[in-house]
């Protein structure tokens, strides 16, 4: 094979793998988002008066430090899609921890409320 040939099949297989995986990627408010519009719960995961401030329209206010009592005591099916959010995405990753660990299958978090917010189309 002569050089010619070995570099255009390099650069076919890179602009492939730049395709691929390049900027086409999901970001996590984008994915919240895409659960959101097929029906996920809606999560926010901060404190009341965080919530009250300003929160998703649709969303249920659990905060994060007893998130697996309150989906128990609500009854939320272990395998139902959930999307968690918080002010920064911490929080709902502790929740989303929590859950996980107690069984709870279709978790997803979404991040911060803002970015959340910046993200929806």
């Amino acid at each position: 094979m002569n050089i010619i040939k070995l570099i255009a099949l390099v650069a076919v297989i890179f602009s492939g793998s730049l395709f691929a995986h390049g900027n086409h990627q999901q970001s996590r408010e984008q994915a919240g988002w895409q659960m959101i519009a097929q029906g996920a719960l809606i999560i926010d995961v901060r404190t009341a008066t965080e919530y009250a401030q300003g929160h998703l329209k649709g969303s249920v206010n659990i905060p994060f430090d007893v998130a697996v009592k309150q989906f128990s005591a609500l009854e939320i099916r272990k395998d139902r899609d959930v999307v968690l959010y918080c002010r920064s995405g911490n929080r709902s990753g502790k929740a989303f921890n929590s859950l996980k660990a107690a069984g709870y299958t279709k978790l997803h978090n979404g991040g911060g409320y803002d970015s959340m917010m910046a993200a929806k189309k």
